[in-house]
């Protein structure tokens, strides 16, 4: 099977679900796969006043972000907003299409299917068409009903896509796919011998897939302001090398981005940061509860209710309260067990596999 592998580098979610698929279907039937950035094919004139107003939003008016994601999410959208998504980028992905004769085009970013689709009419080139959503509940611009197949998270995400009018019988529930690496981890205690911690709560904060995690430093000050015993880890794409420092009861360890990121997860006993699906798809993996604070709105609050709901987060929506919540989650230790439970009910570490082997199956038809 030959596969061409699209996503979209917004944020780091979009990019890792494809690496995570590349390698599930390397395994599973030796697929030769490309990846591609499919905002690559946009024309920068086109791109950058979409990227630049998104990034602008979310780091100065995350309000409005939050209304057009709310405003967007109904079937009375304009009908010109509705079109972007089959034309931006048409005549790029027809080229790269033409150049590599994929037998399936696997999307995880929602755009992706309907100009593939539009790019498949035009050109008369037949592969098959599949999206897989990122997040735990769909927008509706997820519900394309031009692709082939739809892979959701949950049955929640499932309902949705139907809601907004895709064909049931072309909704698999998988899970998000995550890398190989989080299923074939040592146990905790294990992981947290080998990475040298001690017995006082290991908390992760993270920066987001891409580093732009907005409220990032907000939350260090306050972890860092805390008088607990526990060791905080944290990792920024621009640190280079591992330093620590002990500091009171806290043990400090700065990081940069690292391959073996997984380990550090599995060893962690709180996730603290905003509420990416494919973070919090791995944290559920490894039954590691979260503490999620201003997540991106829409998406990501949708992803962080979900979560609370079900017992495997924490979502703190007021700043005065992001300390006081901190100081009491982080040293309870039955809380965290109830917490771990729910996520590890959650996760779904085999969801690559489970997408890789419905492609495969598809395709072979």
């Amino acid at each position: 099977m030959k596969a061409a592998l699209l996503s979209a580098s917004f944020g780091g979610g979009h990019r890792q679900a494809a690496r995570a698929l590349r390698a599930a279907l390397e395994a599973e039937g030796g697929c030769d796969c490309v990846e591609a950035d499919y905002l690559r094919f946009i024309p920068a004139w086109e791109r950058e006043p979409v990227t630049l107003t998104y990034a602008f939003w979310l780091r100065y008016w995350p309000a409005a972000y939050r209304w057009f994601y709310h405003w967007s999410n109904r079937p009375s959208e304009p009908k010109l907003i509705a079109e972007t998504f089959s034309k931006a980028g048409l005549a790029g992905v027809i080229r790269f299409l033409g150049r590599t004769r994929p037998d399936a085009v696997v999307a995880s970013y929602a755009t992706v299917a309907a100009v593939a689709h539009r790019a498949r009419r035009t050109s008369g080139q037949a592969f098959l068409n599949t999206l897989v959503v990122t997040d735990f509940r769909a927008h509706r611009h997820w519900a394309r009903p031009e692709a082939d197949l739809i892979f959701a998270a949950f049955p929640e995400t499932a309902e949705d896509l139907v809601h907004h009018g895709v064909d049931p019988e072309r909704v698999r529930v998988t899970g998000i796919p995550i890398l190989p690496a989080f299923s074939a981890l040592p146990d905790r205690s294990a992981l947290r011998r080998r990475l040298g911690f001690d017995e006082r709560p290991v908390v992760l904060l993270t920066s987001g897939g891409a580093g732009a995690y907005r409220s990032y430093e907000r939350v260090l000050r306050v972890l860092l302001s805390l008088e607990l015993p526990m060791q905080l880890v944290t990792f920024n794409p621009h640190h280079n090398g591992t330093h620590e420092e002990e500091r009171g009861r806290m043990r400090w360890i700065r990081t940069g981005l690292r391959d073996d990121f997984p380990e550090w997860m599995g060893a962690a006993d709180w996730i603290v940061g905003k509420a990416g699906g494919l973070t919090a798809s791995e944290a559920l993996a490894l039954g590691v509860p979260m503490v999620v604070f201003d997540p991106i709105p829409g998406q990501e609050e949708g992803n962080a209710q979900f979560l609370e709901e079900r017992g495997a987060a924490v979502w703190i929506r007021q700043g005065r309260e992001l300390r006081s919540r901190l100081a009491r989650l982080i040293p309870d230790e039955a809380r965290r067990a109830e917490m771990a439970a729910a996520a590890r009910a959650l996760g779904r570490p085999d969801a690559a596999q489970a997408i890789a082997r419905a492609l495969l199956q598809a395709e072979a038809r």
